[in-house]
C-alpha cells in the first residue's frame, strides 16, 4: 500500500488562511478598507469579505484593482466605481482616471487590508495599485497589511532586465527583474524600503510554504488571477508571451488558450514553429497553428502562429524564451514586427531597441546582467521564507 505524502505533510496556509485562524484579531477594532479581488480565499473557498463579516471586522470600503473587485470587467480598459450588492459598501475603482484612493476615500479608514493573487511577474498591475496604496497609507498615517500568498511559478528563480526607472507606470511599476522571485508581501518590503515609502507595514505570511513549490504543490485551490490566466501553464507561458504582446503579436487573448498560443495575420506557423524547434537546449516546443481572436489584438483575423508548451517547467527560463522569440520574430518579419511597442514590458527602450536592430539573444541576455547581478544582491534581505 503506497502512502499518500501529501495527506501527512503540513498544509500550506496563505495569510488569509492565518487571519481566519486567529479570529482577524489583528483588524480588532480597526476601520477596515479592502483592496482585493475574487482570489482572496481561503483553503476552503471562502471569500476574504466573508471571512472579515463573520469575524466582526469593521469593513468600511472596498477598491477594485484592473478587473474589478469581481474580475468582471476583462474587456474594458477602465473600470467604474459602484456600490457592491452584498454587502452594500462603496467600491472606489482604482483603474480608471483614478489609480490610488484620495483623501476623501480614506477620511474613515485605519487600516488599508490587500489580498490579491499575483504571479510572480513584473507586469502585472495589481502589484502596482498596492504600492500607489502603500504610498498613500504613508501620505495619511494608515496601517497597510499585505496577506499573503505564494508565488505560483515559485519564488526561487530571478531572471530578467530589471525595469529602466524613466518607464515605469500601472502595467510596469516595480524596479525588478521580469521575473522577480518575490510574494507579494515580500514585494511589499522591497517597495516600502527601495522606493522610501515608509508606510507602516505589516505582512500577515503564508505557512507551511518553501520558496522553492509551484502553485499545484500547495493543495491551495485555484481561482484565476485574472480572467486570460485561467492555469497554472498559463501562468508560467505568460511570462513567455506577453512581453512582446504590444508588438503587433496575439497572444491568445481572446481565445480559449490565452498565453498557450501566439500569432499574427502575417505569421506562417509553420515556418515560424520549424525555426523555434530548431533552437538548441531549451524545454519549449512549437506546434503550427491557425486561430482567429474574438477580441483584443487582431480581433476576427485569422492568424498563423505557434501553439507552445514545456517540456520542463524546472529548466524553463520563460523570460529567456520571450527574447529568442523576439529575435525570432524580427528576423523573419522586419517590417511587420516593432519590439519598440513592448518596451514598458520589456523593461525600457534599451532591450527593445536591441531587438528592433537585430541584436542576438544571446547579446542581449549578456547586457542586463549587471543589473540583475545588482537586483539579486539586495533581494535576501526582503525574503520572509526558507
Amino acid at each position: 500500500m503506497t502512502s499518500d505524502a501529501s495527506a501527512t505533510s503540513p498544509r500550506t496556509l496563505t495569510g488569509l488562511d492565518v487571519l481566519e485562524r486567529d479570529g482577524c484579531s489583528a483588524l480588532s477594532g480597526a476601520r477596515v478598507a479592502l483592496i482585493t479581488n475574487p482570489t482572496a480565499v481561503t483553503r476552503s473557498r471562502r471569500h476574504l469579505l466573508d471571512v472579515l463579516i463573520e469575524g466582526g471586522v469593521n469593513l468600511v470600503a472596498l477598491f477594485g484593482p484592473e478587473h474589478g473587485i469581481r474580475a468582471d470587467h476583462d474587456e474594458t480598459f477602465r473600470v467604474t466605481s459602484s456600490v457592491d450588492e452584498a454587502t452594500g459598501l462603496t467600491v472606489h475603482s482604482l483603474f480608471s482616471d483614478i489609480t490610488r484612493p484620495t483623501a476623501d476615500m480614506l477620511r474613515d479608514v485605519d487600516v488599508l487590508l490587500f489580498d490579491i493573487a499575483d504571479v510572480g511577474v513584473r507586469y502585472y498591475t495589481y502589484t502596482t495599485t498596492m504600492a500607489y496604496c502603500m504610498e498613500e497609507a504613508a501620505v495619511h498615517g494608515l496601517r497597510f497589511m499585505v496577506l499573503d500568498r505564494p508565488n505560483p511559478i515559485t519564488a526561487t528563480r530571478v531572471e530578467g532586465p530589471v525595469l529602466d526607472p524613466p518607464f515605469r507606470g500601472l502595467a510596469a511599476h516595480h524596479r525588478v527583474p521580469t521575473r522577480h522571485g518575490l510574494t507579494a508581501g515580500e514585494l511589499a518590503r522591497f517597495a516600502n524600503h527601495e522606493y522610501g515609502i515608509g508606510c507602516d507595514l505589516e505582512i500577515v505570511r503564508c505557512e507551511n510554504w518553501q520558496r522553492d513549490q509551484w502553485f499545484d504543490e500547495t493543495g491551495l485551490p485555484w481561482v484565476n488571477p485574472s480572467p486570460n490566466l485561467r492555469n497554472l501553464n498559463q501562468c508560467l507561458l505568460y511570462t513567455v508571451c506577453a512581453g512582446i504582446e504590444f508588438s503587433q503579436i496575439a497572444v491568445g487573448r481572446g481565445t480559449d488558450s490565452p498565453f498557450e498560443v501566439f500569432g499574427a495575420p502575417y505569421i506562417d506557423g509553420v515556418e515560424l514553429s520549424a525555426r523555434l524547434n530548431d533552437l538548441t537546449d531549451w524545454p519549449l516546443r512549437f506546434v503550427p497553428i491557425e486561430f482567429t481572436p474574438r477580441s483584443h489584438r487582431f480581433e476576427g483575423e485569422r492568424c498563423g502562429g505557434c501553439f507552445l508548451f514545456t517540456t520542463d517547467r524546472e529548466k524553463l527560463r520563460p523570460v529567456e524564451a520571450n527574447l529568442r522569440i523576439a529575435c525570432e520574430l524580427e528576423a523573419l518579419y522586419p517590417s511587420q514586427l516593432d519590439a519598440r511597442r513592448s518596451e514598458r514590458l520589456l523593461g525600457g527602450p534599451a532591450i527593445a531597441e536591441a531587438i528592433a536592430q537585430g541584436s542576438s539573444a544571446d547579446q542581449i541576455i549578456a547586457s542586463y546582467q549587471e543589473g540583475l547581478a545588482d537586483y539579486e544582491a539586495r533581494r535576501p534581505q526582503y525574503l520572509l521564507y526558507a
